[in-house]
């Protein structure tokens, strides 16, 4: 399919609006000391429950671009902080963890909620259903 729009190459949108997401976030999360990737170390233990370093890491490796700290340094000092323990290779949210966790999360709906203004549920879906089919097509191509 070839295309002559007004618009800029899909790659600029997607990279575009990723380091716009990560400004939002380290703005948003600042107050509470914490990172976009801390973050998703938090939403990921409070959604899934005590996991593994190794499945954590499954579940957050689509989101962390080389060069980004890595889920041990994240790790490592979420547990500092007291908002994570690691038994062993299982991790786990604390009390603290938990409210921070729970803290963040208004910040980061409000977030959201900034990202999809004036967007109805049936225009995010679409969007998702063609970055996924987008995504599924460079995949087979690896």
């Amino acid at each position: 399919m070839t295309t002559t729009t007004p618009y800029k190459p899909i790659g600029y949108y997607l990279k575009a609006l990723d380091a716009l997401i990560d400004e939002d976030f380290a703005r948003s999360l600042s107050a509470h000391e914490l990172t976009r990737r801390d973050w998703q170390v938090l939403n990921g233990l409070a959604l899934q429950g005590p996991l593994t370093r190794q499945t954590l890491g499954r579940l957050l490796g689509p989101f962390w671009e080389p060069g980004a700290r890595t889920l041990d340094e994240v790790v490592h000092a979420l547990a500092d902080r007291g908002r994570i323990t690691a038994d062993g290779d299982t991790l786990a949210l604390t009390t603290a963890g938990r409210r921070a966790h729970a803290e963040a999360a208004s910040l980061v709906d409000v977030s959201r909620a900034r990202l999809l203004r004036g967007l109805t549920e049936d225009d995010y879906v679409r969007t998702v259903a063609v970055l996924d089919r987008m995504t599924a097509n460079m995949a087979s191509g690896r």
